[in-house]
């Protein structure tokens, strides 16, 4: 994976966002794990939608999902933070917002 978005702030989206759009215009494999309040930026349809279609990995910490958006379905996989170490492995760079 080229590049990895660790998403634990609520506000991270319109960051993530374009950093997404721009990994699909240079054709580069990016994943995301969201944790924390960064769980909430899902609620942001076009970046659920981004991150759903594009990303070759995304996984929400499922403890952070139940604590922010229980009730809500979950657009990506759910996780653990044993996941997120997993992803940090596999990704050449990582970007913490």
């Amino acid at each position: 994976m080229d590049l990895l978005l660790v998403i634990s702030s609520a506000d991270a989206a319109t960051i993530a966002a374009p950093l997404g759009e721009a990994c699909v215009r240079a054709d580069l494999d990016w994943g995301c794990f969201f944790t924390g309040q960064g769980v909430k930026t899902l609620k942001d349809e076009a970046f659920g939608d981004l991150v759903a279609s594009n990303c070759i990995e995304a996984v929400v910490c499922a403890e952070a999902w139940k604590d922010h958006m229980d009730g809500l379905d979950c657009p990506v996989d759910l996780g653990s933070q044993f996941h997120h170490s997993g992803l940090v492995a596999k990704a050449d760079k990582v970007i913490s917002l």
